[in-house]
């Protein structure tokens, strides 16, 4: 047995017996009253670590800017989650954990972009937590009475933090060979110089990468680190959540001494699997320099244990799905939804989209801080899969590259194309048809903006031949599919002197081979002049306003959709938005946890403000065209996140008041029912909405209203809304108002329970192969 591995056994088992003999010590009874009195806030701790979670995972993503390919967050999120669950058994469990990030993390990214990613994630999280431990450590020497030994060590251990965090600044900007110049020193070695030859060449761009990504990625790089920061501030604020449920006020200023110490003991264990003991002990003895009691200190360390356990094991179920093997479709299989409908994004046509620029209307004006020809692109390409080309004058190309370039957001699958001076347009058309290969060819005037669902609309045309135009009381919109042939043909058919998509769509109209469908006047506008522009803003506020939007909901909208506007003025993500308001309900939720009346008015009232602003993630979302399947699924997460701190926050005031055996029991009927309430409705959002999961209410209204004779369909469809954060919030704040908050914690351990059972039985009356539903015209996505 090698003698390391040896070692590890001997400290682990050493590390138990620490533990143990602290547990004798601290005395066991002491010690499961104070976790008794965690009670639910046990929940909001693990709930805290998932967040953290989170914003870590952001800031990790951040380090991939620049790279041309980006993995998906919800990927991200698993990896660190094993890494961090592998790191529980030391250094060595650390290092497969980070390697596994490396190799796991997407194919298409290159190997030095990935090494160079996890390792600037793991090297800002350092300094970020080096700052952070600095800052404890100073405020220690002020407000903790240290002896004078205790004192000279904080200044000792605060001077070395200041030299390597000066030390890597320097290094980064003298660009010191931290990394190549050891392994140019190892090539020396008999037995590994080979190996080293091969992979310096990696070294040395892994290297150029770190000392470039500040100065080629500023707002990535401050980014990154401001999250890695927010990370540590969660801890802190982990640590004055544990006190405060505890019962022990030591300030936020006492919490961040705290951690910054607890950082200490973690750098001291780290030979240690899993810090066993060594853990413990040091909270033990950091909680005596606060005149705390041992059970207190060991109370903190074990509800953080447990909250580490449970992610661990979070990690190690992320583990075992990602090393499942993936079943592969076969060749040119078209994907289905699990009841057996095709989306229409997957018809199996191939369709082309042709975007007219007209010389004389500008398309660089902006609608929701975007240029209109941005917002067509982006909604084309998520409505079909297929070639979009861009028609438009040499100048007008350069002009709109070079907006699009400087707001980020140049899309890469966009071909332009330069019509020669005094082409016919339909001529233009044929050659566009011909060269595509497509067997549709959807045409788009540039210069108007457009509701995202008539694109869908256009892209649900099946006819095999002649064309299909979208109108508004008999004139053209501006948008029309056609078929390949169609198109082809269409320059032998229409007038010789036809050069603009106007007129040639008023000839369509006439024409026999053309169907056109109607569309709302609110659904689209087009922009010329500054007035068009203002006319067609508030046209963009009305598609906001989701159809399924209650009165609630719409009262929401009154002050959310003004601070969204504001939000999309900067470079915040709708991921991001979710993410806050998620920590807003987390802060309502301490402030339910601390019990009495003004306590929970004042988590009612951000509960509310959490309402408001969870409708801004999606606006923001439709309003910069960033809709994504996974930013909807993370939404939904958040939701039922907010439930949990808002519910657990009231579980845990209520044990001041009521007897906590009740409490306990209410409690445990409350998270069963909203355990299964997610579970089933997260059922029915993939069985209903698969490739839509954002009109997964929509859908399930509309089948339940099919069904107007079911009296249990008939009570969840009118009582629905009763459950949406737009509503339950308010009831929260009237129950809050009268005191009474505990009997709005009975009714909801009553009514989720319902929800789940309601939503079961709908399941199973609905029929299999549902019925093709249509956008409804004014019905935003998020």
């Amino acid at each position: 047995m090698p003698k390391r591995l040896a070692l590890r056994i001997v400290a682990a088992i050493l590390g138990i017996a620490l533990l143990t003999y602290l547990i004798l010590r601290a005395g066991p009874a002491t010690l499961v009253e104070s976790l008794h009195r965690l009670g639910w806030g046990l929940a909001l701790i693990i709930a805290l670590g998932g967040v953290s979670h989170l914003v870590k995972t952001y800031a990790w993503r951040l380090t991939l800017a620049g790279s041309g390919n980006r993995a998906s967050l919800g990927r991200m999120l698993q990896l660190r989650l094993i890494s961090e669950a592998a790191g529980q058994v030391g250094a060595l469990g650390q290092f497969f954990g980070e390697s596994l990030r490396v190799s796991a993390l997407s194919a298409e990214i290159p190997i030095d972009h990935r090494v160079s990613s996890v390792t600037l994630d793991r090297a800002l999280f350092v300094v970020s937590g080096a700052n952070v431990s600095l800052v404890g450590l100073i405020a220690a020497l002020f407000v903790v009475p240290l002896t004078p030994a205790t004192r000279v060590y904080a200044v000792l251990f605060a001077a070395t933090l200041i030299i390597l965090i000066g030390a890597a600044a320097v290094a980064m900007v003298k660009r010191w060979p931290f990394l190549s110049a050891p392994a140019r020193a190892l090539r020396r070695v008999h037995y590994i110089g080979r190996h080293i030859e091969r992979i310096l060449p990696l070294i040395h761009s892994v290297e150029n990468r770190l000392f470039d990504f500040h100065r080629r990625t500023p707002f990535a790089f401050w980014a990154s680190l401001v999250l890695n920061l927010v990370g540590h501030g969660l801890a802190v604020l982990e640590v004055y959540v544990i006190l405060l449920l505890l019962g022990v006020k030591i300030g936020l200023l006492g919490a961040l001494v705290f951690e910054a110490l607890t950082k200490l003991v973690n750098i001291a264990g780290s030979f240690n699997p899993g810090n066993l003991g060594t853990y413990e002990g040091g909270n033990i003895l950091i909680a005596k320099m606060f005149a705390m009691p041992a059970s207190t200190g060991l109370a903190i360390a074990v509800a953080r244990r447990a909250r580490a356990i449970f992610w661990t094991a979070i990690g190690i179920i992320c583990f075992i799905l990602l090393s499942r093997p993936r079943a592969r479709s076969g060749s040119g299989s078209i994907d289905q939804s699990v009841d057996g409908e095709t989306p229409h994004e997957d018809t199996g046509r191939a369709i082309a989209a042709c975007i007219i620029l007209d010389k004389n209307r500008s398309p660089l004006l902006r609608v929701g801080t975007l240029p209109i020809l941005l917002r067509t692109i982006l909604a084309i390409r998520r409505a079909c899969e297929g070639k979009i080309i861009v028609c438009a004058e040499p100048d007008t190309r350069r002009q709109m590259e070079r907006e699009l370039l400087n707001i980020g957001r140049l899309p890469h699958f966009v071909d332009w194309l330069e019509p020669p001076s005094g082409v016919l347009l339909p001529r233009l058309m044929r050659q566009i048809a011909s060269e595509s290969g497509g067997d549709c060819l959807l045409v788009v005037d540039g210069n108007t903006s457009y509701h995202p669902a008539l694109f869908r609309q256009a892209c649900a045309w099946t006819g095999q031949n002649g064309a299909m135009l979208l109108t508004e009381a008999g004139k053209p919109i501006g948008i029309h599919m056609s078929s390949a042939n169609f198109a082809r043909e269409v320059t032998d058919l229409c007038p010789s002197d036809t050069r603009t998509l106007d007129k040639l769509e008023t000839w369509l109209v006439s024409s026999l081979q053309v169907r056109c469908e109607e569309v709302e006047p609110v659904s689209w506008h087009r922009v010329t002049t500054a007035e068009d522009r203002i006319s067609a803003e508030r046209k963009l506020d009305r598609w906001l306003v989701k159809p399924t939007d209650g009165i609630f909901a719409r009262m929401n909208r009154k002050i959310s959709i003004p601070i969204s506007r504001q939000i999309i003025k900067l470079p915040i993500t709708p991921n991001l938005v979710s993410l806050f308001t998620l920590i807003v309900g987390l802060v309502a939720g301490i402030f339910f946890a601390r019990g009495g009346y003004w306590n929970m008015l004042a988590g009612a009232v951000l509960s509310v403000w959490a309402s408001i602003l969870d409708g801004c993630d999606g606006e923001v979302a439709r309003l910069k065209l960033m809709e994504t399947d996974f930013g909807c699924w993370l939404e939904t997460v958040c939701d039922w996140l907010y439930y949990l701190f808002i519910f657990g926050g009231i579980a845990v005031g209520l044990t001041k008041t009521l007897e906590p055996v009740t409490v306990v029991a209410w409690g445990s009927w409350l998270l069963l029912g909203a355990v299964m309430s997610f579970l089933v409705t997260g059922f029915g959002r993939q069985r209903f909405a698969n490739r839509r999961p954002e009109q997964y209410l929509a859908i399930w209204q509309a089948k339940a209203e099919s069904r107007p004779f079911n009296p249990i369909l008939y009570i969840g469809r009118n009582t629905e809304f009763i459950v949406r954060r737009c509503f339950l919030p308010y009831a929260l704040l009237f129950f809050a108002l009268l005191n009474m908050i505990k009997i709005a914690f009975f009714v909801s351990a009553i009514g989720a329970n319902l929800v789940w059972l309601i939503a079961l039985y709908s399941y199973s009356s609905f029929a299999v192969i549902r019925p093709k539903l249509k956008d409804v015209a004014g019905a935003p996505e998020h």
